[in-house]
């Protein structure tokens, strides 16, 4: 996946950018929340959003026939999805959570992956914004359903993504040291970590890169810091994992952050090894 220099956008910086070029700027709300009790996020949009823009849902832009959650969708489908939301990959797309940063790291990944060029978390999130008292709106999200086509031209990057098999060749080679050129992050937290992870995972707490609130991604100096008190050298191909393929792409944004080049996720995670287990290429 090629480098981006501008991967956050402060609030203050997004109220420019929207009064001085709105057809250039695509807002997008990436916020979905896990657990039973959680709150409708189609409800949260409802209650406040930054006017104009449209709901990601990574559960549903997603392989939904695998049977594990938010699985990497076809190149096909990803398309359509982001003609039925008006995303253009030639657009300045900002994404935002509503309260911490949580999911939105994903879509926004998922879009780096697929070829947008110009994507950007907004640092603070939704809060942030209305906390400075400025304009949002109220309203189920509406779909655009573009039938045109420039824009569109949606492509997965080579070596973007990871999958069960790509992993887990890439942790065969390097156990086997045929190659060193790979890191490979576990970024759940370390009593998570500590009762299993995918063979060949150091561990790297996702939230460790955001700040106590989990509103805002910390300095890049401090990120570098952190990454090198982890022991991820940020000059390999860093391969990330959690439990499902969406807190990792935390890690991933602030690795790019502190100067990553080479990043990808592996998307079935812990909850795919879980269910497949050892692969062949790692059995002695």
């Amino acid at each position: 996946m090629e480098s981006q220099t501008n991967l956050l956008i402060e609030t203050e910086q997004l109220a420019e950018l929207i009064q001085n070029n709105p057809e250039g700027v695509k807002l997008v709300c990436g916020t979905w929340n896990l657990g039973a009790d959680a709150m409708d996020p189609k409800e949260q949009f409802n209650e406040a959003h930054i006017e104009g823009s449209v709901y990601f849902n990574l559960q549903e832009i997603a392989d939904t026939s695998s049977g594990f959650l938010a699985t990497w969708p076809s190149e096909e489908f990803f398309i359509s999805e982001m003609k039925r939301l008006g995303i253009r990959k030639d657009q300045t797309i900002v994404l935002y959570d509503h309260i911490n940063i949580f999911s939105v790291c994903r879509p926004a990944y998922m879009l780096r992956a697929f070829g947008a060029k110009d994507v950007r978390v907004l640092n603070g999130c939704l809060k942030k914004w209305i906390d400075e008292g400025r304009k949002v709106s109220t309203g189920y999200p509406k779909d655009v359903n573009d039938t045109s086509e420039e824009g569109y031209d949606y492509e997965l990057v080579k070596d973007s993504v990871d999958f069960y098999e790509s992993t887990f060749e890439k942790v065969a080679a390097a156990e086997k040291g045929e190659t060193d050129d790979y890191e490979f992050v576990d970024v759940r937290n370390a009593a998570n970590f500590e009762k299993g992870t995918p063979p060949g995972f150091k561990n790297s707490f996702c939230f460790d890169y955001v700040t106590a609130d989990k509103s805002t991604f910390k300095s890049k100096e401090e990120i570098e810091k952190q990454l090198l008190e982890d022991g991820v050298d940020v000059n390999k191909h860093i391969v990330f994992s959690c439990g499902a393929g969406v807190t990792a792409c935390i890690s991933e944004l602030a690795a790019r952050i502190a100067g990553a080049q080479k990043t990808s996720i592996y998307d079935g995670s812990y909850q795919e090894y879980c269910k497949k287990g050892r692969p062949e290429c790692l059995q002695n």
